[in-house]
């Protein structure tokens, strides 16, 4: 082996080891041992989604224009799609990301992580005014994809109905699924061929979204004054800057606690009032423990310490697991035309354009930064698709005004959706 390649090292181990370990999940996967739960599930996405995440970072092509993010949601897709990964295999991760809650984990701790790193006055500021520049581009997006639409042989409102709101409905779980389920009643179908025809656009413009976002961090890095590099609100005034959180065993063990407590108490209120989803009572939990100081520095420097463990530990693995479970290439191309996949790119583009001109202009914001959170997070597929593009980003600080987002306008163009559909006749 070349001695350049013994030097790469992937999750700490030099390449020949890595090798080995890769080998023998392959193996594993091949015969049908590998274990069930997280200790299958943990392993299999920690070491291909390391491999996916230096192959990104070090790929001349895909390393300048896409990432380590990017790759490690489209190789775990790729990987999915071509069969490489066992049904078994596929089975345990499966179950581990989407039912015994890695996801749910992984974001939790990123989210209490991320809020309590924000200025307090910066995030109310900034909360406040995403919604308004979010809106304002889903408006132009949608018209925009109901034009396009026409040349595909959709009326105005069918294409709406049928690309753009699916596309910006907060994903396939909370967005897709009860879609299709209003649109099959109100038309009188089965869910089943409506969630069929919908999906596409669904899956489309989260994976569109990714790209956008990877391109628009190296736009960031080529025009420095655009962005405020994770920072959203550019109003002149002086953000307070947290002092580096020094882990320890202790503050690690007191920030996981603290990020499923706030969990916890999001989904018993979820269960009284099923309107707001979890992850959305979480935020508001946080951010008025935040307003008013409910958790002392001692506190949120723990939470702190631990979302910044999560993300330097397992955003790899969430996201592979993000490609191989939700990114169904299959669903994608079932129906898919060049002119379908334009109208969603177009659609996404405009969106975006929109949040950053707003954002910028009006609202106060970084054009960057609001084309990110108030744009691309708006039609990406939901908590994991935030993850996917802010990771893409490379700002995952903005974690918490995109889940605003997500939930937010998600359950605006559900409710769009359902009162619009009727006028399909």
């Amino acid at each position: 082996m070349p001695e350049k390649l013994l030097r790469y090292k992937i999750a700490g181990f030099p390449l020949p080891l890595y090798l080995g370990i890769l080998a023998t999940l392959y193996a594993c996967m091949r015969i049908g041992c590998v274990p069930d739960g997280m200790v299958g599930g943990f392993f299999l996405l920690m070491v291909i989604g390391e491999g996916l995440n230096t192959l990104g970072k070090t790929v001349p092509v895909v390393r300048t224009y896409l990432g380590g993010s990017v790759a490690c949601i489209l190789g775990g897709a790729i990987l999915a799609s071509l069969g490489l990964i066992s049904d078994g295999a596929m089975q345990t991760v499966n179950a581990f990301v989407n039912e015994q809650g890695f996801l749910v984990f992984y974001i939790a701790a990123l989210i209490c992580g991320s809020l309590f790193s924000i200025d307090r006055d910066l995030l109310l500021r900034a909360t406040v005014k995403i919604l308004p520049t979010a809106v304002i581009g889903l408006a132009v997006g949608c018209t925009t994809v109901g034009c396009l639409s026409l040349f595909m042989g959709y009326r105005f409102l069918e294409g709406i109905l049928m690309i753009a709101i699916p596309m910006t409905s907060g994903g396939m779980t909370a967005g897709a699924v009860p879609l299709s389920s209003i649109y099959a009643q109100a038309l009188g179908q089965e869910a089943g061929e409506v969630l069929t025809r919908i999906a596409p656009a669904t899956v489309l413009g989260n994976i569109v979204a990714i790209v956008f976002a990877a391109l628009a961090n190296r736009l960031g890095e080529k025009y420095p004054k655009m962005t405020g590099h994770g920072q959203l609100i550019n109003d002149g005034r002086e953000v307070r800057k947290n002092p580096p959180v020094v882990p320890t065993f202790a503050k690690l063990g007191t920030g996981l606690i603290i990020s499923l407590a706030f969990y916890q108490v999001g989904e018993l209120l979820h269960t009284f009032f099923s309107v707001v989803p979890t992850y959305a009572w979480m935020i508001i939990l946080a951010i008025l423990a935040k307003t008013f100081r409910l958790l002392s520095e001692e506190l949120e420097e723990a939470t702190r310490a631990w979302g910044q463990f999560a993300i330097s530990g397992w955003t790899a693995a969430a996201l592979t697991g993000i490609g191989i479970t939700l990114i169904d290439l299959k669903t994608i191309m079932s129906g898919m035309t060049l002119f379908y996949f334009m109208t969603v790119v177009i659609g996404v583009l405009a969106i975006t354009l929109t949040a950053a001109f707003v954002g910028c202009k009006i609202m106060g914001f970084y054009p960057l930064e609001a084309a990110i959170a108030a744009g691309m997070c708006t039609t990406n597929m939901g908590g994991s698709g935030n993850v996917a593009v802010l990771s893409s980003a490379e700002r995952m600080e903005l974690l918490p005004f995109a889940q605003i987002v997500t939930r937010s306008c998600g359950a605006l163009m559900l409710t769009l959706g359902g009162i619009m559909i009727h006028l399909l006749q």
